[in-house]
């Protein structure tokens, strides 16, 4: 699983930004509202036959294979670059 996503911004002006959110905490804060996100899914996955089990199990595969992915963007003078570690 993903422990930081590193966030570094770059504005037209030159002024760069860099913040680091650690994954866990905001995970433990966002808990309450990732429960009723959680049975929203297993009620559509319910509606549209799929199993929520495996659902969930891919689900979690997905955000373990997040680690490592860089994603780079630029448009003109303006950059920002996410970094899943």
């Amino acid at each position: 699983m993903p422990q930081v996503v590193s966030v570094r911004v770059r504005n037209e002006r030159g002024r760069r930004v860099r913040l680091w959110i650690p994954v866990l905490p905001v995970l433990l804060l966002l808990s309450p509202v990732l429960l009723l996100v959680l049975a929203s899914a297993a009620i559509a996955c319910l509606l549209w036959r799929i199993n929520p089990i495996r659902a969930l199990y891919a689900s979690w595969r997905l955000l373990c294979a997040l680690r490592g992915t860089r994603i780079e963007i630029e448009q003109n003078r303006t950059a920002v670059l996410v970094d899943i570690r």
